[in-house]
């Protein structure tokens, strides 16, 4: 009697997996990759000896003023120097507590919602997220607390960037989801004001409607009303994201298939209840991609604050380099931490979005 004895399972070429395998697939495919990764190949090693040299090896890294920077190499002195107002403006340095507090606890809130149980991530990360901006911001400005009281005239840096960027993709978020709902109401009023609103704020520059909110929104207000500055541009930011994120959401529900909203009805629910909780975690799933861009875009759009004399990270840097004791052309040190810095964020939170696309990507189940 013949026993079919089946062989053991050979392993892959070497030449297919591992570095020399990877290498293969994505950098010598064909002749064309080949060409490019050897040129760029050229070009870094061309240009990363030099650059490395400069910012790291013969970079001066302590001290107290410029004079001690070594001229062939970056001089982050300055950064050192300037790591406060860069980060917390002219902020008391007695009450920098409040801003840590404050970016700790939205840190604190964003992490919660991938940690909590499912039970739990909705009823207390949707109204934290919602309170969150309002808390902050008075802990900051001190006088709801009992504090003493610090004027927005010395909020500043790259605390300033993150929280403006928080509160108004928090605010802007349920804002901009009321928009797109307006759009595709049936009431023409309603519907009219919706696309008026969403159409202006998506044309209309970024700086235009800065400057609109720094030196035109006053002129609307009763005699004697002052609105802070700082709040006139963060009601401008909210509204610049609520016109893209509107829109965003207009093609997460053109992407919903028609029988979702005919199931709802057939189930008898109401509009609100159709809408919150059969269409809007479909319309989430699908615009997570473009709703982090948006998130992106407006958190570097903070940077324009500085046309209008708010002293955000970008603004404290140039006013750094206009310091009569640092004048030896240290642009390129400020700008590079600058940029890194605003990477870091940026790469953070596309860590964040592919996370949670994982999550809500139940295809594969």
């Amino acid at each position: 009697m013949i026993v079919f004895k089946p062989l053991a399972a050979r392993a892959a070429p070497i030449q297919s997996t591992g570095l020399i395998g990877w290498m293969r697939l994505n950098l010598f495919s064909n002749i064309i990759n080949s060409v490019v990764t050897l040129l760029i190949a050229g070009l870094l090693l061309m240009t990363l000896p030099d650059l490395i040299d400069w910012l790291f090896i013969k970079a001066t890294y302590t001290g107290e003023s410029q004079d001690v920077c070594n001229p062939d190499g970056a001089c982050w002195v300055f950064v050192n120097a300037w790591s406060k107002q860069f980060f917390y403006g002219s902020y008391p340095l007695e009450s920098l507590w409040r801003i840590n507090l404050s970016l700790f606890v939205l840190f604190v809130v964003v992490a919660g919602s991938n940690f909590l149980p499912k039970n739990l991530r909705y009823p207390i990360t949707v109204p934290a997220l919602l309170f969150m901006p309002f808390i902050g911001l008075a802990l900051i400005d001190g006088r709801l607390f009992g504090l003493e009281y610090v004027a927005t005239d010395y909020w500043g840096g790259f605390s300033l960037n993150v929280l403006l960027a928080a509160a108004s993709i928090i605010v802007s978020f349920p804002l901009s989801f009321l928009w797109v709902l307006g759009r595709q109401s049936n009431m023409p009023f309603i519907k009219t004001v919706c696309v008026i609103l969403i159409e202006f704020f998506r044309g209309v520059p970024v700086l235009a409607l800065f400057f609109m909110g720094s030196v035109m929104l006053p002129l609307f207000f009763a005699q004697g009303i002052n609105i802070d500055k700082l709040i006139r541009v963060w009601i401008v930011l909210v509204l610049f994201m609520s016109g893209y994120m509107a829109e965003v959401f207009r093609g997460g529900f053109q992407a919903v298939p028609a029988g979702q909203y005919e199931a709802a009805d057939s189930l008898g629910l109401s509009y609100w209840h159709k809408t919150l909780l059969i269409l809007l975690p479909q319309v989430i799933k699908v615009a997570m991609p473009n709703i982090l861009a948006t998130f992106v875009m407006l958190f570097k759009n903070t940077t324009f604050l500085l046309i209008i004399g708010i002293f955000e990270m970008l603004a404290t840097v140039q006013t750094a380099l206009s310091n009569s004791n640092w004048l030896g052309g240290h642009a390129t040190e400020g700008y590079l931490f600058v940029g890194f810095i605003f990477w870091i964020c940026c790469f953070s939170m596309s860590m964040m979005s592919s996370s949670i696309e994982k999550k809500l990507n139940k295809s594969n189940v």
